[in-house]
């Protein structure tokens, strides 16, 4: 059976107001409606407020020349029933009654359409009454759940935003923002007039002429509402609610309307979720009592993604039986018999459809409905049409490509619920470790973690700093970076290729007081990078042309940072602190050493500092740990052994101040306190202490930076060496103004040492020092590295997790003794002035 073809006379006034006439004397009954193209989606900058909807309340107030009880009046004494809607991208207002109020409808949606007072008065007053519906929405489940889908289901499409607002979003809402959103939203070329019932077309004309001839047509830009960007995952959203059942949603994300697989999901849909006879169910509700109720649903909007969903009830220790059951269904339901299901679903949509035009408002809300999503008032027939000729296999393939795409899942729990499977997260174990030490002395750390397949390996080398002499300085550079050059067996093209073609990575770096290697992968190849990672180590290749190259990159850097003053001021200040070798060294050496650094010089290096007793390894991340014991031992067994390097104990100087002229129109202050050795119990105080004289609720910026303007960089840092440490303090200023910025500093660091931490900042360094302790032990790699220099000292490898309880327990007092006896010297100064 067909569905007619409308005879209903469409058109466009020259103010681009839409009109759509379809009379009919069937019945003495007319319906007036008017179709604003204007919804949540379409607020802007005001998104989420709730303003459409708001604005719909507001026109009721009264309008042209009625007030708001002569609206009323007027439409109930000319025996009508009115009402309006607001949805994501409309706001509908509609009049139904008998064929003698037409023109008294027509002056009423005029003047509250177009004209509405939007009374001051009455503002606040509304917002009362949308704030209660906002409340009852809360306490409703189906909203609940509504909201819940919407929000899961798209991370930035406006819909997520519930049509009646947010709370507070709401609230702040001012009278100006609703008129000036009706003046840009309510024009004609946004609206369309669609009468339907007993009238005659030639004499509402002229009054439609009248009430709405003269309206200005509106500017047409059109906000735009954020784009839904691909989903790329599943995504699962979870809420409770005073209900006795879960209500339990399974959806998918489907094309708008227009695309060719709509016809085809819909008739899914209605096969698998309208109705009685129903496969969901009659499968799982009917012969497995798994669901209460439960339903299939299709909806595509005009534009952006729509969705395919399943909606159900059920008692909270059935839901992950009938979700396991509901995902078989369709996954099998591409490979069943569809003919008869699809005649059938076909009859439910069109008979449905046919039901509309049994009413005047029926039919005046379908014509008005095509024209919003199509522009053609022949697209329900169309619709139609189409159904009919999709075919089973245009199902099963449609039904395919969605079961390809990422799931959205949502539920709605009573609030004693147990979480479901697909939302329970386990509660993280705690994995044994294990540390066992080679016959050659080296020390390794097994810490397995099967939260995410990736491992970590992680050699800390003991030598840095005091592993150098002036002739020397520069080498753990060099010796770290030449590393990933090759070995014995691979060259470094070779290594590179092998190690890219697993995802995997190398690297080297010095530091203070060790050469840290790292080598990084996804744990099904760790029986191939283990070996690797010991080759790299045990037989580097150390080519000459690799050490030339990485010489030459050294020595950039160095002279880069020659012309830097903080960097200068630093590399100035270590002498002064710790003489002239060991920590008073730079890292990055000089043009004299350098020069005599060549690949017999860093051999030799190798072979001193890489042994057994120099090495402590540590393995974290996704891993067997007897394999991988067997395997680390298979890789590390082979190094020589012998006495571990001991550094000679560091030089202490007395207390002197170096100035260095630069080329630069900055100058910058450094003074350097002795540290903490790496064991000093006095190490978790300094932490603190460092951390509020870094922080920017700090004393150092608040008073030096933000009162006095005297430093546009001022901080602290330290570091933990062997047997001693460093604790320096910096600022960078004008140099008009380094005297009095360096007596500031040195009045912050005296009260420093008289009161340490104020009391009512304590804590808030304590939070700050346990979330940066959190942050740095995430991952296997910052994990492997904790273990591995902790063991290199001594400590054992589950240090870093004992970390947050020593950090708890310090006090302002003990911070306050460590800062008193630190700072009490006086410290060592380096200046960098403009020349």
């Amino acid at each position: 059976m067909d569905f007619p073809a409308p005879t209903a006379q469409i058109e466009t006034l020259p103010n681009g107001l839409t009109l759509i006439l379809d009379p009919s004397p069937a019945a003495p009954v007319v319906s007036a409606q008017v179709w604003v193209e204007t919804g949540s989606i379409h607020e802007d900058q005001l998104l989420g407020t709730g303003l459409s909807h708001f604005l719909e309340h507001m026109v009721f107030k009264g309008g042209g020349n009625f007030g708001p009880a002569e609206l009323a009046g007027t439409v109930q004494g000319a025996g009508g029933h009115w009402n309006a809607y607001t949805t994501f991208e409309r706001t509908v207002y509609y009049i139904d009654g008998p064929a003698s109020g037409l023109d008294a409808f027509l002056e009423v949606l005029a003047a509250m359409v177009f004209h509405p007072h939007l009374p001051e008065s009455e503002f606040e007053k509304e917002k009362d009454v949308i704030r209660r519906e906002i409340d009852m929405g809360l306490d409703d489940p189906d909203d609940r759940g509504h909201r819940l889908l919407f929000e899961t289901a798209y991370s930035h499409d406006a819909r997520r935003q519930p049509v009646i607002g947010h709370r507070e979003l709401f609230d702040r809402i001012q009278y100006d923002d609703l008129r000036r959103y009706h003046a840009t939203r309510y024009t004609p070329n946004r609206c369309c007039l669609c009468l339907a019932g007993d009238f005659d077309p030639a004499l509402v004309r002229e009054k439609i002429d009248t009430l709405f001839g003269s309206l200005p047509r509106g500017m047409a830009c059109e906000p735009s509402p954020p784009a839904e960007p691909d989903q790329l995952s599943p995504r699962v959203g979870r809420d409770t609610f005073a209900i006795p059942a879960t209500r339990l949603t399974l959806a998918w994300k489907t094309p708008p309307a227009g695309h060719p697989d709509q016809p085809a999901l819909d008739l899914a849909a209605a096969v698998l979720g309208k109705g009685r006879s129903a496969r969901l169910y009659r499968a799982l509700r009917e012969d497995r009592p798994l669901a209460l109720e439960i339903s299939a649903w299709s909806w595509s909007p005009a534009s952006g993604d729509g969705l395919f969903a399943v909606s159900a009830e059920v008692l909270p220790e059935k839901r992950d039986e009938l979700l396991a059951g509901i995902r078989r269904l369709l996954a099998d339901f591409p490979d069943t018999k569809l003919r008869k299901d699809l005649d059938k679903a076909r009859r439910q949509i069109a008979s449905a459809q046919f039901k509309t035009l049994a009413t005047v408002s029926g039919r005046a809300t379908d014509l008005a409905s095509n024209w919003h999503q199509a522009r053609d008032l022949d697209f329900t027939r169309h619709y139609l049409q189409e159904l009919d000729r999709v075919t089973p296999d245009d199902v099963r393939r449609a039904i395919r490509h969605l079961l390809e795409t990422p799931e959205i899942l949502v539920f709605l729990d009573p609030e004693d619920a147990p979480a479901p499977a697909a939302v329970r997260t386990a509660t993280p174990a705690v994995h044994e470790v294990e540390t066992f030490t080679l016959p050659n002395g080296a020390t390794l750390s097994l810490l397995p973690d099967p939260r995410v397949p990736l491992i970590s390996l992680q050699a800390a080398i003991r030598c840095g700093a005091p592993a150098e002499t002036p002739a020397t300085a520069g080498i753990n550079r060099l010796f770290a970076a030449s590393l990933p050059h090759g070995t014995q067996r691979h060259s470094g093209a070779e290594l590179a290729g092998l190690l890219e073609s697993l995802g995997a990575s190398f690297g080297a770096s010095a530091g203070n007081n060790s050469v840290i290697a790292q080598l990084s992968g996804l744990s099904g190849d760790l029986a191939t990078l283990v070996p690797l990672f010991g080759e790299i180590l045990g037989s580097p290749a150390l080519p000459a042309d690799a050490i030339e190259r990485e010489r030459a990159s050294q020595l950039a850097s160095l002279r880069e940072m020659l012309e830097d003053p903080l960097s200068l001021a630093f590399r100035e200040l270590r002498p002064l602190v710790f003489g002239g070798s060991g920590y008073g060294l730079h890292s990055l050496g000089s043009e004299e050493s350098l020069a005599g650094l060549d690949r017999l010089t860093l051999a030799a290096h190798h072979s001193l500092h890489v042994r057994g007793p120099n090495l402590a390894l540590a393995l974290a991340g996704d891993f067997d740990p007897a394999e991988a014991r067997a395997l680390l031992t298979a890789a590390f067994e082979t190094l020589p052994g012998g006495e571990a390097w001991l550094p000679a104990a560091s030089e202490i100087p007395d207390p002197a101040e170096r100035v260095h002229r630069l080329d630069k129109k900055q100058a910058v202050l450094a003074l350097g306190f002795r540290g903490c050795a790496a064991l000093d119990d006095d190490r978790h105080a300094l932490r603190f202490l460092q951390e509020w004289c870094s922080d920017m609720a700090g004393p150092l910026f608040t008073r030096i930076r933000e009162d006095l303007g005297l430093a546009y960089r001022v901080g602290a840092t330290q570091f933990h060496g062997f047997d001693t440490g460093l604790f320096a303090f910096y600022l960078a200023t004008d140099p008009s103004q380094l005297d009095l910025a360096r007596r500031e500093l040195l009045g912050e660091i005296e009260k420093l040492a008289h009161h340490g931490i104020p009391a009512e900042a304590f804590e808030r360094v304590r939070a700050t020092v346990l979330s940066a302790t959190a942050l740095d032990q995430q991952s296997p790699g910052s994990i492997a590295r904790h273990a591995a220099v902790d063991t290199l000292f001594g400590l054992p490898a589950t240090h870093h997790r004992e970390l947050t309880a020593l950090y708890q327990s310090i006090t302002a007092e003990q911070v306050r003794e460590v800062a008193a006896r630190l700072l009490a010297p006086p410290p060592c100064t380096s200046l960098i002035l403009p020349e």
